[in-house]
């Protein structure tokens, strides 16, 4: 029996989950154990979309994994590791964080302080380096503590003094690059001998910034990056950096993940080796650079990103097409389709289907209705996370991913890990279109509910909630046509209404218009229909079965008049005119026809009632 492990993400760079899924696969392939990826994307600009995105982390329950690894190396992530771990932890289960350290999980990483210690120290010996600008990332980064560490100790080895002017921090991307480059040139020390970055991203930012002034490296200063990703090798001059190595810590982790599951020691911290990767940004000669191999692999990557953008616009376009779930069912398939890509399923929360949950409460519920193309189902997801669809097929990673939008959180989706969806950004566009076709759909929920509370108040009488003219108009017809030959009309007309409004005043004649509608709702069920004409004249329109239970009815209605009156000490017995006919399969007359005649009868019977007060106050 294929058993899996709990993996939590927070992806900052699509290759760097591709490659640890990749490392960690490699080492459970001869095992039978599978990955569980629960992914968030965290990005510096986008605080709030990370805040809900992270939800899926409350996903998994840690018994049903044999153990867990959290990937948490990005900006804002590490606040959440330690919760997680706790939870996992208290299970009896090992866990495994990667590149950030947590009480009571074993730490597997690249040795930061080493890695950048070789990289300062290169700049140093190699290229006589005396005055050096350091670009961190966060002050209470884990990694950029590490490094900055590095920084401090390589300078102090080579007696250096630190200079705090020439230290920044900031978050790790581009435009932090760019923003150290404005910092230092405002000071007049933007073109030290080198500037040494806290990851490749502000490395790039800087060179740009530089070269608005027509400032380029090696030349005019020398830089080195880190994490060694390909916009920085692809860049004119290669940034030097240090390559993390990361399928080997992936297989390292499950490595280590697996030995501790199967009653292994602890395994407190494991560093997997890196390497600096010397380019041309720090001056040292990289051979001959073909200019034509680099313009061929740009022009190749654009050319696949051209693609996948077409490919994400057509899937995301027939998803937000879809104004009701029924479509939306046939939008799944049809955008699989399009992405070319085997099923994903969308998990909705009960609570979707609720106009008016409030959007803070909204989060994941016990049972979720899985859609998947060509099939749905209920999940409990105490007891599984996946459609039962996927325990036939081959895979064995498996994606889940919040979908969410704005304050409100829909479900999760799940599929198969494709590792080119993630490279390409072709994943989270499909979460990001989902999720607008999901709150696409919440907002036509929310307007047909709207349009149905509109349609309720204008077929309403407001004093009786019964139906009222409007609501004959609308909804009589349609009854008579439906059940046609079988149809029964009640009249009913409140006997001294006048009366009671000229002697007693208006409250007294609405309570017994209101005690004549509790009787029609007491005496005939949700499915026929009670209309209040206006005034004191209401119709009953429903399915006829019997003159019996007519009659009955007729005797219900009565009866309950008269129990109300004297229950509530009403000054006088309320009481109403009542008369009913039906037609039958032969009658070809309408619905308006059928009133008509309920309303001479109930006359003809009101007439009798009111000849019988006339007769007994004679002879009073």
């Amino acid at each position: 029996m294929r058993r899996y492990v709990q993996m939590l993400t927070s992806t900052w760079d699509n290759k760097y989950l591709a490659s640890l899924v990749r490392g960690i696969s490699h080492r459970f392939a001869d095992e039978d154990i599978g990955l569980h990826i629960f992914n968030a994307y965290d990005e510096v600009f986008e605080k709030d979309f990370y805040k809900h995105d992270k939800e899926v982390f409350k996903l998994p329950a840690p018994g049903n994994y044999i153990g867990m690894i959290v990937v948490f190396n990005s900006v804002d992530a590490a606040n959440d590791i330690h919760a997680l771990v706790a939870r996992f932890r208290d299970s009896g289960r090992p866990v495994i964080t990667i590149d950030q350290h947590s009480e009571g999980a074993s730490f597997y990483g690249l040795d930061n302080y080493q890695s950048m210690y070789k990289i300062v120290d290169h700049l140093i010996t190699a290229h006589s380096c005396q005055t050096l600008n350091y670009v961190g990332g966060p002050e209470h980064n884990e990694e950029n503590i590490l490094r900055y560490k590095a920084y401090e100790d390589c300078l102090k080895a080579h007696g250096i003094a630190i200079d705090e002017r020439r230290v920044r921090h900031y978050r790790f991307v581009v435009e932090d690059g760019q923003e150290a480059y404005r910092e230092f040139k405002e000071m007049g020390i933007h073109l030290p001998d080198a500037v040494v970055c806290a990851n490749d991203n502000m490395a790039y930012g800087y060179c740009l910034e530089a070269q608005k002034d027509g400032y380029s490296a090696p030349w005019d200063f020398r830089i080195t990056g880190f994490d060694n990703i390909d916009r920085g090798q692809q860049f004119l001059p290669s940034i030097t950096s240090v390559n993390r190595n990361w399928e080997q810590l992936g297989y390292d982790s499950a490595d280590g993940l697996l030995s501790m599951a199967e009653g292994g020691t602890f395994i407190e911290e494991h560093h997997t080796t890196g390497y600096v990767k010397i380019n041309e940004s720090c001056g040292c000669a990289h051979g001959e650079r073909s200019l034509r191999n680099d313009y061929m692999e740009i022009l190749n990557t654009q050319s696949l990103a051209r693609v996948s953008t077409h490919r994400q616009d057509a899937a995301r376009k027939i998803l937000c097409s879809a104004p009701n779930l029924d479509k939306f069912k046939e939008a799944l398939y049809e955008s699989n389709q399009a992405l070319g890509i085997s099923g994903f399923a969308v998990c909705l929360n009960e609570t979707f289907f609720d106009p008016d949950l409030n959007s803070e409460e909204n989060r994941f519920t016990e049972t979720v209705s899985a859609y998947m193309p060509g099939s749905n189902e209920t999940i409990d997801t105490k007891v599984n996370l996946l459609p039962a669809a996927y325990a036939l097929d081959n895979n064995t990673n498996y994606i889940f991913s919040c979908l969410h939008f704005t304050d409100y959180t829909f479900g999760y989706c799940v599929m198969p890990f494709n590792e080119d969806l993630i490279l390409h950004g072709e994943h989270r566009a499909l979460m990001e279109s989902l999720s607008l076709a999901l709150m696409n759909i919440k907002h036509h929920l929310a307007l047909d509910v709207m349009n149905e509370r509109l349609r309720t108040l204008y077929l309403q009488d407001t004093l009786t909630g019964l139906y009222n003219r409007f609501g004959y108009r609308d909804l009589g017809a349609d009854f008579f046509d439906k059940y046609a030959g079988n149809v029964f009309v009640v009249y009913a007309d409140l006997d001294n209404l006048k009366k009671i409004n000229d002697m007693y005043g208006h409250s007294y004649g609405d309570t017994a218009i209101k005690a004549l509608a509790d009787a029609l709702k007491k005496a005939f069920s949700d499915d026929d229909i009670k209309i209040r004409m206006g005034g004191d004249e209401f119709i009953v329109i429903g399915r006829y079965e019997s003159v019996e239970k007519l009659e009955i009815q007729r005797d219900m209605i009565s009866s309950y008049l008269a129990d109300r009156s004297r229950e509530s000490d009403f000054p006088l017995t309320i009481c109403a005119s009542i008369a009913y006919v039906y037609n039958d399969p032969d009658d070809l007359s309408d619905i308006e026809a059928l009133v008509h005649a309920a309303d001479q009868k109930m006359y003809e019977i009101k007439q009798t009632h009111h000849n019988r007060r006339a007769t007994d106050k004679q002879d009073q």
